[in-house]
């Protein structure tokens, strides 16, 4: 039996509209991969431990400086520290203290940002909290460490090497996540 001409048409857009969905749906896990393998946007690149215990430090000093935001999530959030002085090419970590505030639980997830631009590809992180969803019950608070390094090939591009400071920024977003769903983090 053929088709008519409307039904042609109606599964032509249907097939477009699907193809679509599915084109939007992988933007995001892919946008992210390339962004975490180039350092493209500011993201810092995920190390391996192994990668960071051969790296030799160098000389130069980068102030290493950390901002922490929650975007209306009723949680008080800080760094340990406000910066930390970082030799090029030495692991250091930082400890990130999170409570929550509510009266409920409050189930949230953490991205990061490096500032400027240019820095993210040499800011290597071995241990992070970020994008795992983090369930805190009224009044919890955890603390969260951060191991990273600034990878010494920073002092090979002209743009990154005579950098002074850089900006590690967190974010914790509420997640859509129902809170009996999601895994606390430990």
């Amino acid at each position: 039996m053929a088709l008519s001409r409307n039904s042609k048409v109606v599964l032509s857009l249907v097939g477009a509209l699907v193809v679509m969905c599915a084109l939007t749906a992988a933007a995001v896990p892919a946008y992210r991969a390339f962004c975490n393998a180039t350092g493209f946007a500011g993201t810092a690149r995920k190390a391996n431990a192994t990668l960071a215990a051969i790296q030799t430090p160098g000389k130069k000093i980068v102030r290493v400086r950390f901002d922490t935001n929650t975007n209306g999530v009723p949680w008080s959030f800080k760094a340990e520290k406000p910066y930390f002085d970082t030799r090029v090419g030495k692991s250091a970590m930082v400890w990130f203290d999170v409570k929550n505030n509510a009266d409920h639980p409050v189930t949230a997830r953490a991205t990061y940002n490096v500032l400027p631009d240019t820095m993210g590809a040499y800011f290597m992180k071995t241990q992070c909290f970020c994008f795992n969803d983090v369930t805190l019950q009224p009044g919890e608070s955890q603390r969260f460490p951060v191991v990273y390094f600034l990878d010494p090939k920073l002092m090979e591009n002209s743009d990154t090497n005579t950098v002074p400071d850089v900006t590690l920024s967190y974010t914790f977003f509420e997640s859509k996540v129902p809170a009996s769903v999601s895994k606390t983090a430990s």
